[in-house]
């Protein structure tokens, strides 16, 4: 069962050109794949030397300082009863009306000729 088309297609594949690898190709692939593996080993590394500790110091000055700072409740104050000793402005104006008045009759009955 001969295709007359698959016959073209390989005869198609017979005529392309054959791609040959560069000499080092196996050696760059796997120097490729090393430093790869070299830079997420490096992450990780680096996280370990200098990520850790520093969340850590960060998650210790967090709790001590949430801690040790004292918290008082608050305490309800009680309204502080004031007693009034001296009078107010209004009954002051008040009594310094009468005065006026008062002195104002007597300074007429004081200055007349008997």
């Amino acid at each position: 069962m001969n295709d007359p088309e698959r016959d073209q297609l390989w005869d198609l594949l017979g005529k392309a050109k054959a791609a040959e690898p560069s000499p080092f190709f196996a050696a760059k692939t796997v120097a490729a794949v090393r430093k790869l593996q070299a830079h997420r080993r490096s992450f990780w590394a680096n996280w370990a030397r200098f990520g850790l500790p520093g969340a850590l110091a960060g998650a210790l000055a967090v709790f001590f300082t949430v801690f040790s700072v004292r918290t008082e409740p608050k305490r309800e104050t009680k309204p502080v009863a004031t007693t009034q000793t001296e009078l107010s402005d209004l009954e002051l104006i008040a009594d310094l009306d009468s005065a006026l008045s008062s002195e104002e009759s007597s300074v007429w009955l004081d200055s007349s000729p008997h």
